[in-house]
């Protein structure tokens, strides 16, 4: 198994954890590298936009992109928890590879993020990061030399992880579609500024209110309306980043009556207004692109 990681993974570098009560945050560095977040609520922002939250359990693996792409800084910061709840450390564990390119990540995404359940999930990887916590736990040169040598194997579980959640994910999506609650799926994604209900969207799929709503929760992980909403708002993420159109004309575009609504809506879901999130978006004219819509089709 050693000599098969190291013909197909990078080399690991340096690995690191980092604890203490929030909030403080740290550069991701050169790609690619790879974080578990073990305590505490993080966000991982890109070229300084905020881009993913992650929660305790998550594991993400940034890596540098498609050949040629533009370089994209990346950092990930701890969050506060709100004002009068308990103050409890944060614990982030990372681990940077060797840049040189290499099969095993070149088809990847630049960013992979692994939810905590898919780390519970994966009993390989959660042993080795339960022992590359211990490791770093005691300083020492023999700890040390012990969690270097659980790099590679951090790296390769969290590809074998990923390649697995990638396939269960298309299995879900290819049954939603094999069955009546994919008829109203693809009507979501066809017209999502539609005044959709979820009477509406369980006639389209030849079932009652309550069978309807059961059967998508259990397909696509989210209610319906849920999921109405994410797709609304990646839609807007996306015209955002990408133009200067007026806050009404997207508005009107991704389903909402007034810019105010619109603009309420969006600063719910990801936690800024949308003409901050404009600006945040493009730094330097580059457009951010927002993860999927979870369970897309």
């Amino acid at each position: 198994m050693a000599d098969e990681m190291e013909r197909q993974l990078p080399r690991g570098v340096a690995v690191s954890r980092r604890h203490g009560a929030p909030p403080w945050g740290v550069d991701a560095g050169e790609p690619p590298s790879l974080h578990v977040v073990v305590q505490g609520s993080f966000h991982l922002a890109q070229d300084g936009a905020r881009f993913l939250e992650l929660e305790p359990g998550d594991v993400v693996l940034l890596g540098a992109g498609p050949r040629g792409a533009a370089p994209r800084e990346h950092s990930l910061r701890c969050v506060a928890p709100p004002p009068g709840a308990a103050t409890a450390p944060a614990e982030l564990l990372s681990a940077t590879y060797a840049a040189a390119p290499d099969e095993a990540l070149a088809a990847l995404a630049p960013v992979v993020h692994l939810p905590a359940g898919e780390l519970r999930r994966a009993q390989g990887l959660s042993a080795v990061v339960s022992l590359l916590r211990a490791a770093l736990g005691e300083p020492s040169a023999e700890q040390e030399r012990l969690a270097r040598s659980l790099l590679e194997p951090l790296l390769a579980y969290t590809l074998h992880c990923h390649a697995g959640a990638r396939d269960r994910r298309v299995g879900r999506a290819a049954r939603a579609f094999d069955r009546r609650v994919g008829r109203a799926l693809q009507l979501i994604q066809e017209k999502p500024a539609a005044r959709w209900t979820i009477e509406a969207l369980a006639r389209a799929a030849g079932l009652s209110r309550a069978a309807f709503a059961r059967r998508f929760l259990a397909e696509l992980g989210v209610p319906p309306l849920r999921y109405v909403a994410e797709l609304r708002m990646q839609r807007a993420a996306e015209l955002l980043a990408e133009g200067d159109r007026s806050l009404a004309s997207i508005a009107a575009e991704v389903g909402y009556d007034s810019e105010f609504a619109f603009s309420r809506a969006f600063k719910r879901h990801t936690g800024e207004a949308p003409g901050a999130f404009r600006r945040r978006s493009r730094p330097q004219g580059a457009p951010l692109r927002m993860p999927p819509v979870r369970a897309a089709a």
